[in-house]
């Protein structure tokens, strides 16, 4: 049971301070997918279609990209002692996870409205490949807000029921 929970704080770690990893499960996702079906999920949609869901990805990943907004604008705000200790000890891995989350949303909005642009045939090629990948890769990264989020109300929530009666914050570094 031991090696079963080494590999899965791995697995987490590796996820949580790496979030170049969403772009490889979205790749992997498309690329199982694609062997399948054969074909992309647009393949059967026409034109009309394909615009609709195009701009409604479009629409969402800015939305979900705002509420990214609206939880790094908690985690500026918040000053309690876990918050400070979790800032101190994963501050770097939290920043790239924000930054992340914003560019990928809108990397997802404006590559949906470069298909919509560059679609203009009855069938579509590469670019139904391309939507995929950028469908999957918004809720790859839908994931890691919503992991975010509750990190962050958990650590606020925890830091507001039991105020510090300390003013000072002691980390316990661990080996990560």
């Amino acid at each position: 049971m031991g090696a079963v929970r080494r590999v899965r704080g791995y697995v987490y770690n590796q996820w949580s301070h790496h979030p170049i990893v969403d772009f490889v499960l979205a790749g992997l996702s498309v690329g199982g997918l694609a062997v399948a079906q054969g074909q992309h999920i647009f393949a059967s949609h026409d034109a009309e279609q394909r615009m609709s869901i195009y701009a409604t990805v479009a629409s969402v990943a800015a939305i979900v990209g705002g509420f990214g907004t609206a939880a790094i604008s908690q985690y500026a705000t918040s000053s309690g002692q876990r918050m400070t200790i979790l800032r101190q000890t994963y501050g770097i891995h939290l920043r790239r996870n924000w930054v992340g989350l914003l560019t990928s949303m809108l990397f997802v909005s404006f590559g949906c409205l470069a298909v919509m642009m560059s679609d203009t045939k009855a069938e579509i090629g590469l670019g139904g490949w391309i939507a995929e990948y950028l469908i999957i890769f918004g809720a790859v990264r839908s994931f890691r807000l919503v992991w975010l989020f509750r990190l962050l109300i958990d650590v606020s929530d925890h830091d507001a029921g039991n105020p510090a009666t300390d003013s000072t914050v002691r980390v316990n570094r661990v080996n990560r």
